[in-house]
């Protein structure tokens, strides 16, 4: 994992996506919105990648919801896609 990506998790751990209340995906989705706005800003990105990986066969290595907070550049990877490996 590149060292500004951030993990932003709810506070209630759970496994999948779908087992967050609406209200705690509003708040998940309100704090990583917060938190992209610092790291873009410290990391000097340009853009964001926000991704979660929801389910095994989507990537998902921990066993709970994360939403993962990226900062990126032009540039910053060969291929654009290539991200997504990196953020397992």
């Amino acid at each position: 994992i590149p060292p500004s990506d951030v993990l932003v998790c709810p506070l209630r751990p759970v496994e999948r996506f779908r087992d967050l209340c609406p209200e705690e995906v509003a708040d998940l989705f309100r704090m990583a919105q917060r938190v992209g706005n610092v790291v873009e800003k410290h990391f000097c990105g340009t853009s964001l990648t926000i991704s979660i990986q929801d389910g095994p066969e989507a990537g998902q290595t921990v066993k709970h919801v994360h939403v993962h907070v990226l900062p990126r550049r032009a540039g910053d990877f060969s291929r654009n896609d290539d991200v997504y490996k990196e953020v397992r």
